[in-house]
């Protein structure tokens, strides 16, 4: 489980909630297998029971008409009422009076045998009188009459239907013989003492039962809900037609409800009881059970939640507050320091963070102290290769135009060049508005234009005025236009061009001062070396004035702006010294 948890990428609150469920879902898991296996066992216990009860009810129903059978049968020879039959003719008035007084009274005896029995009668051909438990003598009813006369096998098929009642008929003679039936002696089944035997099936209020024919003539229901009887009606016929087996269990839904339904045959009396109950009955007190397990659960929940959050609170909330002093530190805000209330574990922790930001303190401005030492005396360095580059000719040349006694151009190569130098030995200035630096760098294109006369031009372009109060490190151009005399231009026979302009780069938030020449010596292996040097950031050429430009402005601005080379369209090289617009000390 540990090694689960290192790989989920979560913060310690729901780690903690993970951890907790991981250990309780197995407990609950294990109590609900066993609320289903004990539902399992109710289930099974209650079908069981239900099964039994339809069983035992039924052979009850069987036995009690089997038995009213029988004395049907053994009236069918009755002394009486062979007599009424067979001699009514020869009889006389008192004999007939005591014949079917006698009668009436067996019959009474044969309805108070079976509380399933609603009347009794006995109908006589040759009186064409029909006697009946009710106290009446009445003529014949020739339809009910001709359909009682069918032969059945009653042992298998016993009732007939008939005006809507049941009928359980023994006619004489039961084989059809020349002059017809003499008489039938016919039970009517009282279905609602049936319909009120059948609901003693189901065990519980919401329950309910059928029983159904098996030729489809007839079916008794007792049930509360009407709706059920579709269904129970027609799984029984689906039962009959499958030729399914005599008992058994079924599952139904109806309206979104479950049903369990026991149905049994009756080979007696050729029909089907089905008798059903909602399984919500059946599992009501589990369903509690398991209803308790979820409100258990969901109250396990909210304790775990708040206990873990109490943990959180207590874990999280001071390493929490240490990562964000770490966050801190790591951009470069080192001031502050971080305060924990309790005594424990944490306050050491963060009496230690202090400390190590104390002396983290400390070491950072020896460090900062120290490389800018190391940069400002580079620079110095960077500076004073400058100076002597330029020196030597500019003697020379004044020599020659003072042999030459050209006291014009001496007056004004030396007032440039006193320019020059008063410029370029300030003492302590390192930084100089942009303007001061260009008009530094005519005054060497003056004095250069005094020592190549014609041979040289330059295109200087004017110097926007929204940049003119832009501050920059002092001596970054003139190197610039010195490479083009130096190695650009000095060789050359014919007349050279060196092209000044200015540039805004919006998209870099870049100025860009562009510095090229006509020089046709450059090829494109010098200027892949040129350009490699740059990219490679190594130990430029010593005393080389374009990788000291680019060094001193890498270390003024931190690493940003610098130089970039290419071929020029005048056919030398092009240099761009970029300086950057947003740049902040």
């Amino acid at each position: 489980m540990g090694s689960l948890l290192e790989k989920i990428p979560l913060s310690i609150y729901p780690k903690l909630v993970v951890t907790f469920l991981l250990v309780l879902i197995p407990i609950y898991a294990l109590s609900l297998q066993l609320n289903e296996s004990s539902a399992d066992n109710v289930r099974s216990e209650i079908t069981k029971s239900m099964q039994a009860r339809v069983h035992f009810y039924l052979n009850l129903l069987e036995t009690d008409f089997t038995r009213t059978i029988r004395l049907q049968q053994e009236y069918a020879n009755d002394e009486y009422l062979r007599q009424l039959s067979d001699f009514n003719l020869i009889i006389t008035d008192i004999e007939k009076n005591k014949a079917l007084t006698n009668l009436l009274n067996r019959i009474r005896v044969l309805k108070a045998s079976s509380p399933y029995i609603r009347n009794v009668h006995i109908s006589i051909a040759s009186i064409n009188r029909t006697l009946s438990t009710d106290q009446t003598i009445d003529p014949i009813d020739g339809a009910l009459f001709k359909a009682l006369a069918k032969p059945v096998d009653r042992l298998e098929s016993p009732f007939i239907q008939q005006d809507d009642k049941l009928y359980i008929s023994i006619p004489y003679p039961e084989i059809t013989v020349q002059g017809g039936t003499h008489y039938i002696i016919a039970v009517e089944v009282d279905k609602t003492e049936i319909q009120s035997a059948i609901g003693l099936f189901a065990e519980h209020i919401q329950g309910g039962a059928v029983m159904v024919d098996q030729k489809k003539r007839w079916e008794i229901v007792n049930m509360p809900d009407s709706a059920m009887q579709p269904a129970l009606t027609e799984l029984a016929y689906e039962l009959y037609e499958r030729n399914a087996e005599d008992s058994g269990i079924r599952y139904i839904e109806q309206s979104g409800k479950k049903y369990i339904v026991i149905f049994e045959k009756s080979a007696s009396l050729d029909s089907m009881i089905l008798t059903y109950l909602p399984e919500e009955v059946v599992l009501g007190p589990l369903q509690k059970y398991r209803n308790g397990i979820w409100w258990l659960s969901a109250v396990s929940l909210i304790i775990i939640a708040v206990f873990s959050y109490a943990i959180y609170q207590l874990i999280h909330q001071p390493l929490r507050t240490l990562v964000r002093a770490f966050k801190r530190v790591e951009k470069g805000k080192l001031d502050g320091e971080i305060k924990y209330k309790y005594q424990d574990e944490f306050s050491f922790l963060y009496l230690q963070f202090n400390k190590m930001m104390e002396r983290l303190r400390v070491l950072i401005h020896e460090v900062y102290e120290q490389k800018y030492r190391l940069q400002l005396s580079e620079l110095r360095q960077l500076q004073l290769q400058i100076n002597p580059h330029f020196l030597y000719n500019s003697f020379f040349t004044l020599y020659r135009m003072a042999k030459m006694e050209q006291l014009d151009q001496v007056m004004t190569f030396t007032k440039s060049l006193g320019h020059y130098f008063q410029f370029i030995t300030r003492d302590g200035v390192q930084e100089v508005p942009l303007i001061d630096e260009i008009h530094f760098v005519r005054s060497y294109v003056d004095i250069q234009n005094v020592r190549f006369g014609r041979r040289i031009h330059v295109d200087f372009a004017e110097l926007p005025e929204r940049w003119n109060a832009m501050v920059v490190p002092r001596l970054i151009v003139q190197p610039l236009l010195e490479n083009c005399y130096k190695h650009g231009l000095a060789d050359e026979d014919e007349e050279g061009w060196i092209k000044v302009s200015y540039e805004e780069d919006a998209e870099i938030r870049m100025l860009i001062i562009a510095v090229e020449d006509s020089g046709g010596t450059l090829n494109e292996d010098h200027l892949f070396k040129l350009q490699y040097s740059l990219k490679a950031n190594n130990k430029l050429k010593e005393g080389h004035g374009l990788f000291n430009v680019h060094r001193r402005v890498q270390i003024h601005y931190k690493e940003r702006g610098g130089l970039r080379f290419s071929r020029s369209a005048l056919g030398g090289l092009k240099v761009e010294l970029m300086i950057p617009l947003d740049y902040e000390l």
